[in-house]
């Protein structure tokens, strides 16, 4: 058929209202006599053509087309409509040239005045007004609509002759003459000013100019984000995020997995409403892990889905950040979630189940996060409608910066649950009819509902460098503000959007022309999206060279729009294309809308995967924004973060490299302790746990892929002190909470970690531990294969050296011998004196402080034989350079030791009792075997069980032969909580990005 398009615009708002548009517009064309509709025939060509943005502000301009088989003569009405205008036309007055006259040389206030008086003329024409209105009433309580709007635009550019070119959005961002004037006044006279300081144009090309690099801006404002994790429709995780990103996938899918789980819930693939059928899912949405947080079923049940994804998403973006989620308790950590509607509320109220008041509220479901990980900022809910998580974001680093925090969780969650919620949408005009979101596109006609849930962990810059933390970005500004008077109270205002950029700009003490990228609310709107793009144009266009726009794109049209956690979408997205260096595609965008003046504005949507922009002066800059239904604006300027010392690194960065600290348990006081080994160590542990043992094989499953995935990058088969093996094994030790089914894999290579690992998924049985009630050290009465490990223990061992040495410089006081040599060049063969006590001896006290390091002390102690010098040194009854004294002469005759009272009981390994006294503590030294008789070991253990000791850890004796590493991979998986920074002292060592703990989720 042929078209006739119609040179005018016609207002299409809440449903009623269009209807009755539609309906007398097509009474009127039926009753011109052209014969081309009966009425009802009007309306239906009309439902045919205006599916384009019903949105909820009653406000949006569309393209009127009426589509007929057969295009006669023009009707009469239409006739009549343009006879009318052409004739207005030919009479108005010249009113142009009088304002441009009037506004050359005038003062701003003249221009105001000049502007005011020329828009109540054009009022009182477009909208057959009696007289003309006054200044301040706002347009559309005058009875405008947008068709109106239009013609009042045109007009004014008609006026102005191309000296200023009103873009089609200011009605709505200034919707009174008083606003317009004072508006087009500024705008008139910067371009006049532009215009007059424009150089005169350069021959040929400028020539290139090296800009030399500045340092990275250290200011206290900056917040840096330091982990993160998301669930979002088609994305588990934030790799599985820029996958779908960077394939240009769309994840809105017709239904959600399964049927009859989801009967009567949005995304059910037999619901007959497309909109209740259509969507952006998350995954298994309807299964959790209630167990691991300590739920009863029945409460998790009662739980919106919301709260559920906050709680598993808040403890992997945690562990992102190298964090042991349990250690925070008590800690001034924030809570900050956008979280708006309670959909589940509907769905339990339709079945008839009264319970979930709790399990249903926003305060409730920060409050569960903090009180799970014991945290004590404060714990905020956020509903501001789409902006919320954005909003929650900026409270966060806010918080942080006022020093009211110091660490804060932040984002947004939001699930989609209720038919009805979603056709109360549609009916107002929000949802697009097929379920796809265009932003900026010329077919944009609403978005698609989507859920999901994204975290950020946020934390002072300076401290998080401090701490060699892996950071993903940095906050440097962000801002909110509300719409104020409007068109309407559900309408954008350009104009604030405008200032909430500024506002940013200015917190960040950033230039609008350095920014990048815009990650734009871009939710498809055929209105909102140009009031964003021409108020971003203006706010970022200052200053900009014409060879650098504004690139602008939407995460929407991916994963659709995540309302409450729309702004965390976007702002996880801005982190990982700057990480990746490459901004993808904007999806579903095939021809610019028409409303956008596209060559005259600094802006380009991105159409293909673009190179993020280099700049060797500055890093990356990026900008979120997202805005919500009820007026409010959020806006943060975000920019890039690469360690100095890890350049090229665009994924999954290191944090940077940080020594770690050695420790000084009680047995090392006085001692002055080396801050490095010598030497790399040979073994390393990886810590594997969970809440049971499908979880424990599932994690040992995760290291495997990581293993093969990413660990071969960083020179994995160069043994265990290899960057990769040996970061992964300090971030897994030191990152991690641990829980009660344990295995821990000793390993010196890729190789023997991958063999470890396939040993833990093959293992069979429960390997659940519980935690000790007291630990006991027993020392034996030789040292076995470890007297032969001393030179290790001396090279790699800063705790072990420093105790070493003082007992060296002892035994060369009163021998005149090396007891390094005796120990490390003849493997324990003692010269200098006629026994090996003095060897035993330090061996032991070395061994004691590194068990200290790991954090693991005794509660009693037990010595055989020689041992029982150790053991009394462990004790607390012996000083270290007496105990060596007496280990040399071999007996207590002669010398003058004092034994102190022990700070813990000290059994004798020779009577199974305990001791108080120095005769009876050395009785028997040297004289019995490295554990006694049998009878005298029951005895001991009778005497330990007597104080409750139910962990025994053997100091210096038995096999030494996978050294300390694998004693403490012992007593681990004994259930001995272990502080595993202790096995790396002394190194430098950076926190690398790990799997994740796996949830073992249930319906």
């Amino acid at each position: 058929g042929q078209v006739l398009q119609w040179g005018t615009w016609l207002r299409v708002g809440e449903a009623a209202e269009a209807a009755k548009d539609r309906g007398r517009i097509a009474d009127s064309l039926a009753a011109s006599g052209s014969g081309w509709f009966t009425p009802q025939q009007g309306i239906e060509a009309l439902d045919r053509v205006v599916r384009q943005d019903l949105t909820s502000t009653a406000v949006a301009s569309i393209d009127w087309q009426v589509y007929t088989d057969v295009l006669p003569d023009r009707p009469l009405f239409l006739e009549e409509l343009l006879a009318a205008d052409e004739e207005e036309s030919a009479t108005a007055p010249d009113a142009g040239n009088d304002l441009l006259s009037a506004l050359r040389g005038a003062s701003q206030a003249e221009r105001e005045e000049s502007l005011v008086a020329f828009l109540q003329g054009l009022l009182q024409t477009v909208l057959r007004l009696p007289s003309a209105p006054s200044p301040t009433t706002r347009f559309f309580d005058l009875g405008m609509d947008s068709l109106m709007a239009v013609e009042l635009r045109t007009r004014m550019n008609q006026a102005l002759a191309g000296e200023y070119v009103v873009p089609n959005t200011a009605v709505f961002d200034h919707p009174d003459a008083a606003g317009l004037a004072r508006h087009l006044a500024g705008e008139i006279a910067a371009a006049a000013d532009t215009a007059e300081a424009a150089p005169p144009p350069e021959p040929g090309p400028k020539p290139d100019v090296q800009v030399a690099p500045r340092p990275r801006r250290r200011d206290d404002n900056a917040v840096a984000i330091v982990g993160m994790a998301c669930r979002f429709p088609g994305a588990a995780d934030p790799a599985a995020f820029w996958k779908l990103l960077e394939a240009g996938e769309d994840a809105v899918a017709n239904g959600r997995n399964g049927t009859d789980a989801w009967t009567g819930c949005v995304g059910d693939p037999a619901a007959q409403d497309a909109f209740s059928r259509r969507g952006g899912f998350v995954d298994a949405l309807d299964r959790f892990d209630a167990g691991f947080f300590g739920l009863a079923p029945i409460e998790a049940r009662n739980m919106d889905p919301q709260q559920r994804l906050l709680l598993e998403t808040s403890w992997q973006a945690l562990e992102d950040a190298g964090m042991a989620p349990g250690s925070l308790g008590g800690s001034r950590t924030g809570v900050y979630f956008g979280i708006a509607l309670s959909e589940y509320r509907d769905l339990m109220t339709a079945t008839g189940n009264g319970g979930g008041a709790f399990g249903n509220c926003g305060s409730i479901a920060v409050g569960r996060v903090a009180f799970l990980l014991g945290l004590q900022g404060p714990a905020m809910p956020v509903d501001l409608a789409c902006a919320s998580a954005l909003v929650a974001v900026h409270q966060g680093a806010a918080a942080i910066r006022q020093g009211e925090t110091e660490l804060a969780l932040a984002g947004g969650v939001n699930a989609v649950l209720s038919p009805a919620s979603t056709r109360s949408f549609a009916a107002m005009g929000m949802l697009s009819p097929d379920g796809r979101c265009r932003a900026f596109d010329a077919d944009a006609d609403g978005y698609v509902r989507g859920e999901g849930c994204g975290v950020v962990v946020l934390k002072r810059l300076g401290r998080a460098e401090a701490d060699g933390d892996r950071i993903w970005g940095v906050i440097r500004g962000s801002a909110v503000n509300q719409n104020g008077f409007g068109a309407d109270l559900l309408a954008p205002s350009g104009a604030a959007q405008q200032r909430v950029i500024e506002d940013a700009l200015a917190q960040a003490g950033v230039s609008p022309a350095d920014v990048d990228y815009l990650e734009a609310h871009g939710i498809g709107s055929k209105l909102g999206d140009p009031i964003e793009v021409e108020a971003a144009a203006a706010a970022y266009g200052k200053g900009r060279d014409a060879g650098h726009p504004l690139l602008i794109g939407s995460v929407k049209p991916n994963i659709g729009h995540l309302e409450s956690a729309s702004g965390i979408a976007g702002l996880i997205k801005v982190l990982l294309a700057m990480r990746r260096g490459a901004i993808p595609r904007q999806l579903n965008f095939r021809t610019a809308s028409p409303l956008v003046e596209w060559d005259r504005l600094p802006v380009r949507v991105v159409t293909e995967t673009t190179p993020w922009p280099g700049h060797a002066e500055r890093p990356s800059l990026a900008a979120v924004s997202a805005f919500g239904l009820s007026g409010t604006n959020a806006h943060a300027i975000v920019e890039g973060y690469e360690p100095e010392d890890a350049a090229g690194a665009r994924w999954s960065a290191p944090g940077p490299a940080r020594s770690v600290p050695v420790p000084a348990p009680p047995s090392v006081a006085g001692l002055e302790l080396p801050q490095e080994g010598r030497a790399e160590r040979r073994s390393r542990v990886l810590p594997l746990s969970g809440k049971s043992d499908a979880a424990l094989v599932e994690l040992a499953q995760r290291y495997l892929s990581w293993l093969d995935r990413d660990a071969g990058r960083s020179g994995s088969d160069e043994g265990a002190g290899a960057p990769a093996l040996a970061d992964m094994a300090w971030t897994a030790g030191a990152g991690r909470s641990h829980f009660d089914h344990r295995a821990a894999v000793v390993f010196h290579d890729a190789e023997s970690l991958r063999g470890g690992l396939q040993a833990v998924q093959a293992a069979r049985g429960p390997r659940v531990t519980r935690a000790p009630r007291k630990v006991a050290f027993a020392y034996a009465g030789d040292g076995g294969e470890w007297l032969a490990a001393a030179r290790t223990l001396h090279e790699t061992e800063p705790l072990a050296r420093a105790v070493l040495d003082r007992c060296a410089d002892v035994f060369r006081d009163a021998t005149g011998g090396s007891l390094l040599d005796t120990m490390v060049e003849r493997g324990g063969a003692d010269s200098g004196c006629a026994n090996p006590a003095p060897a035993l001896y330090a061996l032991q006290c070395a061994l004691t402080a590194l068990w200290g390091g790991v954090g693991i002390g005794p509660a009693a102690v037990v010595g055989y034989g020689a041992g029982m010098l150790a053991a009394a040194r462990a004790a607390g009854a012996l000083g270290l350079d007496d105990g060596m004294r007496l280990a040399i002469a071999r007996s207590a005759a002669g010398a003058d030791t004092v034994l102190a009272d022990p700070s813990v009981p000290l059994i004798s390994g020779a009577t199974g009792r305990v001791v108080d006294t120095l005769d009876a503590a050395l009785q028997g030294v040297g004289g019995s075997g490295p554990a006694g008789d049998e009878a005298t070991r029951q005895d001991c253990s009778e005497a330990l069980a007597a104080l409750a000791v139910d962990v025994v850890v053997e100091i210096g004796g038995g096999s030494a032969t996978e050294g300390f590493a694998a004693a403490v991979a012992g007593a681990w998986e004994a259930g001995l909580d272990v502080t595993f920074s202790g096995l790396f002292a002394g190194e430098a060592r950076r926190r690398i990005g790990l799997p994740t703990y796996p949830f073992q989720r249930r319906r």
